[in-house]
């Protein structure tokens, strides 16, 4: 059986997470899922054809770093759940349905995908602590300071808001429902660095949680979240709107997501933003149904190739 790790969308509260604010946030439908085959030599593998990856876990790269940081939090010893005998010898094959580099969550989907890869081939459990231990591990290599969001929703998938003191909590209605929700995604193609962008949002602020940006960032995801349970899309789109003003305003946003986000809302979204870290990546956008083939056409238009998730309840 595959093993999977799930991309994933920042609705709200990117940047202000990592300062203890709530993120709303999304597993998309896709992600990254990654078969395991048993080899006589050549160590660990990794091969994404998607990607264009092909490396071994001791190369010098950010995706072998990935790897190999992944393999060794759960065969070095030095966690309680470690597996004992070194690293397998094994060919991981993966089947990645987003793209790299664009604010979708992908090396923690990879990371994840990885995790559980391993502890399939080697009849461990993959329960919920140990993925998140190991998925951490890469996450702090290739980001710096991440946040957990993007583990938290590699591995669950769902819809919810997420804290650094308190987790992954699911989104549910007073009724009990899971909420859904149509998103339009814009990759833009545009290469950036998540621990870049933290850096930037840190000497922006000073690193202080009351700055008022942040602060905006962690209230425009509790009215969001209310809108989002209502299904009052134009008022989750007012503040999908005000999100990304703010995030503008710290210096993480580019012309080209300016350019996909405005480009949205004149064709008639009801919001739009960028989602994740920003300098790059990709813009999210909330519109009614009769619009969104529209704004897809406008953003291949544009040189981005769009698409719809539908994340919550499916």
């Amino acid at each position: 059986m595959s093993a999977v790790g799930w991309g994933k969308l920042i609705l709200l509260g990117e940047h202000a997470v990592v300062y203890g604010y709530p993120a709303l946030a999304a597993a998309l439908d896709r992600g990254v899922t990654i078969d395991a085959v048993p080899t006589t030599k050549g160590g660990l593998r990794l091969v994404i054809p998607e990607w264009n990856v092909s490396v071994k876990a001791d190369d010098d790269s950010s995706v072998a770093r990935c790897l190999s940081a992944v393999a060794d939090a759960l065969f070095s010893g030095r966690h309680s759940s470690a597996i004992p005998g070194g690293r397998p010898q094994l060919s991981l094959v993966g089947d990645a349905q987003i793209p790299h580099g664009a604010g979708l969550g992908s090396s923690a989907a990879l990371a994840v995908a990885i995790a559980r890869a391993l502890l399939q081939a080697a009849n461990q459990p993959a329960d919920v602590a140990t993925l998140a231990h190991a998925a951490s591990a890469s996450e702090t290599i290739i980001h710096g300071k991440p946040s957990g969001v993007d583990v938290a929703l590699a591995i669950t998938g769902g819809l919810g808001v997420f804290r650094r003191s308190t987790g992954l909590i699911p989104l549910k209605r007073a009724d009990g429902s899971v909420p859904s929700l149509r998103v339009l995604v814009g990759p833009s193609g545009q290469p950036r660095s998540t621990g870049t962008m933290v850096q930037k949002v840190a000497e922006a602020t000073g690193e202080r949680p009351a700055d008022k940006r942040l602060s905006e960032l962690g209230g425009l995801c509790d009215t969001g979240t209310v809108a989002l349970l209502a299904n009052d899309l134009p008022a989750l789109g007012a503040t999908m709107n005000r999100a990304h003003a703010v995030l503008s305003d710290l210096g993480v946003s580019t012309p080209v997501l300016d350019g996909l986000c405005a480009k949205a809302i004149e064709l008639g979204a009801h919001g739009a933003k960028l989602t994740g870290a920003g300098g790059g990546g990709a813009v999210i956008a909330i519109a009614p149904r009769d619009k969104e083939q529209a704004i897809l056409a406008a953003w291949k238009t544009l040189a981005v190739t769009g698409f719809v998730a539908v994340v919550g309840a499916r």
